[in-house]
């Protein structure tokens, strides 16, 4: 199944147990492929930088730059 056709599918199950619930979330995770799982891993940081005001003004790894002087 397409990513697309994925996302446009909800389901809602109901579980007997936490332990239940947590054995189909990593079924689920582990049907999807590597990029697939990168790609909600991006989007769900973009969200959370998003509710917290944080969007990076720049793309990239913040660097510091720093000079050390020996006498």
């Amino acid at each position: 199944m397409s990513a697309a056709r994925r996302e446009r599918r909800i389901t809602i199950r109901r579980y007997a147990s936490a332990a239940e619930a947590d054995r189909h979330d990593v079924e689920y995770w582990r049907q999807l492929s590597d990029a697939e799982r990168l790609l909600y891993a991006w989007r769900l940081s973009q969200e959370l930088w998003t509710l917290r005001g944080e969007l990076p003004d720049e793309p990239g790894l913040c660097r510091s730059v720093a000079r050390v002087r020996r006498p």
